[in-house]
C-alpha cells in the first residue's frame, strides 16, 4: 500500500481529484490538503510516496512543497498540475529528480496514465531498494564482525530484537515458498501490533531460514515484539507447518554475525525432532538421562551378530521410540547415533562405510521418528556389509542379501545366483530369509522397488513412463500392474495426487 497526497487549493478541483482517485482504493490510501502547510504538516507521521501537487497555491507553493518533502521523504515521487503559464517553473521543479508535470485541464485517461506510470516507478525503486538492503545486511550476517563504512536502514550499532526462524528441520527439503510465508507477510504481522518501525527487516538467509530485525529501544517495545511474535509462531502452527524459533536482544556493541551465531547455537540446543520449537534465551532444558537405552543397543548387537534381522529390525524401533519418549533434543540425538554407529562398528569389528558418516546429515532433514527409524534401521545393518560375507553362516547372509538388494535393485536380481556365489543352499537362504524378514525374497525385492518408485513419483523430476526402468523394470506394463496392486492406483494417479498435496 503507497500514500498518495493529493495537494490543491481550490476546493472544487480537489473534490474532483479525490473523487477521481477513488479507483486507487483501497489498494492505497489517499490523503487530500487544501494547502502546502497541511500536507508537510501530515508527511511527518505519514510517509509519502506519491504527490499530487497544484504548482501555484497561497503560502507554500507545489515546487517548494516537493523540495521540502525530498529532504524528509527522499524515496517521495512528485507529479505537478499547472497551467501553460507555469510550465517554465515547472521545468525547475522538476530539476529535483521527483516530479512529472501535466498540464490543466488535464484529460482523465493522461492523468491516469501518468499516476500509473509513476505508481510503478515508486514500486520498481522500492524493491531495488528493499534487494539491495536485504543483500547488505545479509553479508552482515553471515560475514564474521566485517563493517563496511556505508550506512544501511538498520545500522549496526542498534539495539534490535532478532529471531532466528527455521522451517522443519536444518536441511529439510520443504521451503518458504512451499509454507505460503513471505517475507513480507512476517512483517506485516509483527508491524500490526508496532508503531510503523521503519528499521524492521525480515531477511531470508536460505529455503529454510529467516532472520528478523526490529529495533527496540525499550522494555515496553520489546514485550510488544515478543507478543506478535509469539502470535506469528501460533498462527504458523495452527497451519500445520513446522517452525522452530529462536529469539533474543542485539546490543549495540554486538555485531549481526555474533547475534545470527548464538542465535543459531541457542536454536540447536533446544531444537526437537517433529515438534515446534520456542528457544527462548537462557532457558536450560533437563538433560534427559538415556543411559538405560544402551541396554538394547548391546542387545542389537547380539541380534546382529546372529543374524537375526526380525527382531534387530524390532531393537531399532525400540531404541528410537524410547529416544522420543525421552524428549532428547536434536543435538543430543545426534550424539547418540553418532556413539551408537561407533559402537557396533568396535563390537562388530567391521568396517564402517564412509557413507555412515556422510549419511548422518540425514538427521537434519528428519521431520518425524519414523523416518529416522527407516534410516536407522537401513545404516545400522548396512554395517555388516563390510563384513567377508563368502566366510559367514548362511543365518548371518540375510544382511548381505538386504544390502545387495538396496544397491542394486535397479538390475536383475538372482538369489540363486548369489547362493551360488556365497556357497550356500538356495532353499536354506530363502527359509532364512523369510524368518529373518518377514518376507519371501521376490515380495521384499517388489517392495523395495515400488517405495523406490514412490520417492521419485513423489519428488516429480522424472515422468511416470520413465519410472519403472528406473526401478529395475523394463516392461512398463509389469511395473504398473505391481504399482497399483501394493499402492491402489496407478503411478500417474499417485503422482498427480502428490503434486496437489
Amino acid at each position: 500500500m503507497m500514500n498518495i497526497f493529493l495537494v490543491e487549493d481550490e476546493r472544487w478541483a480537489l473534490a474532483e481529484l479525490v473523487s477521481l482517485f477513488k479507483r486507487y482504493e483501497p489498494q492505497h490510501r489517499v490523503l487530500a490538503f487544501e494547502n502546502g502547510e497541511d500536507a508537510l504538516k501530515a508527511a511527518k507521521s505519514v510517509d509519502p510516496h506519491l504527490v499530487l501537487t497544484d504548482i501555484t497555491m497561497p503560502g507554500i507553493d507545489g515546487v517548494e512543497l516537493l523540495v521540502e518533502l525530498s529532504r524528509c521523504h527522499p524515496e517521495a515521487r512528485g507529479i505537478i498540475l499547472s497551467v501553460h503559464d507555469d510550465f517554465a517553473y515547472a521545468q525547475r521543479g522538476m530539476q529535483t529528480g521527483v516530479t512529472d508535470y501535466l498540464l490543466k485541464p488535464v484529460r482523465k485517461e493522461l492523468l491516469f496514465s501518468a499516476v500509473d506510470r509513476m505508481l510503478a516507478r515508486i514500486e520498481d525503486e522500492s524493491r531495488n531498494r528493499s534487494d539491495r538492503t536485504q543483500w547488505s545486511i545479509l553479508q552482515r550476517l553471515l560475514a564474521v564482525d566485517t563493517l563496511e563504512s556505508g550506512k544501511l536502514e538498520v545500522a549496526e550499532q542498534q539495539r534490535m530484537f532478532m529471531a532466528l526462524m527455521l522451517l522443519e528441520n536444518w536441511a529439510s527439503p520443504f521451503t518458504w515458498k512451499e509454507a505460503g510465508l513471505d517475507a513480507s507477510d512476517i512483517l506485516a504481522h509483527i508491524r500490526s501490533g508496532l508503531k510503523g518501525e521503519p528499521g524492521c527487516h525480515c531477511v531470508t538467509i536460505d529455503s529454510r531460514r529467516r532472520v528478523l530485525m526490529v529495533p527496540a529501544d525499550n522494555e515496553a517495545c520489546t514485550l510488544s515484539i515478543m507478543t506478535r511474535l509469539q502470535s506469528l509462531f501460533q498462527a504458523v502452527e495452527a497451519r500445520g507447518i513446522l517452525l522452530h524459533m529462536s529469539f533474543g536482544m542485539k546490543s549495540e556493541s554486538e555485531s549481526l554475525n555474533r547475534s545470527f551465531v548464538r542465535l543459531g547455537k541457542q536454536l540447536e540446543e533446544q531444537l526437537r525432532i517433529g515438534v515446534p520449537t520456542w528457544a527462548a534465551p537462557n532457558m536450560k532444558l533437563a538433560v534427559p538421562d538415556i543411559s538405560g537405552i544402551w541396554i538394547k543397543v548391546r542387545a542389537l548387537q547380539a541380534q546382529i551378530k546372529a543374524g537375526d534381522m526380525a527382531r534387530g529390525r524390532e531393537t531399532v524401533s525400540h531404541i528410537v521410540a524410547s529416544l522420543q519418549c525421552k524428549e532428547v533434543t536434536h543435538k543430543q540425538l545426534k550424539q547418540f547415533v553418532g556413539d551408537l554407529f561407533y559402537s557396533l562398528k568396535f563390537n562388530l569389528q567391521s568396517e564402517t562405510p564412509t557413507r555412515l558418516e556422510e549419511d548422518m546429515s540425514l538427521l537434519n532433514e528428519a521431520i518425524d521418528y519414523e523416518s529416522i527409524t527407516e534410516w536407522l534401521t537401513s545404516a545400522v545393518f548396512g554395517m555388516a556389509r563390510k563384513c567377508d560375507s563368502k566366510e559367514q553362516k548362511p543365518k548371518g547372509l540375510v544382511p548381505v542379501v538386504m544390502n545387495w538388494i538396496h544397491d542394486s535393485y535397479q538390475e536383475d536380481l538372482s538369489l540363486q545366483q548369489f547362493a551360488l556365489e556365497h556357497h550356500v543352499s538356495l532353499g536354506h537362504l530363502s527359509r532364512l530369509f523369510k524368518s529373518q524378514t518377514g518376507y519371501t525374497f521376490s515380495d521384499y525385492v517388489i517392495g523395495y522397488r515400488i517405495g523406490k518408485a514412490k520417492e521419485l513419483l513423489a519428488d516429480g523430476t522424472s515422468r511416470p513412463s520413465e519410472i519403472g526402468e528406473l526401478v529395475g523394470y523394463e516392461d512398463a506394463k509389469h511395473f504398473c500392474h505391481l504399482f497399483k496392486r501394493i499402492t491402489g492406483e496407478t503411478p500417474t494417479a499417485y503422482a498427480k495426487r502428490k503434486r496437489s498435496q
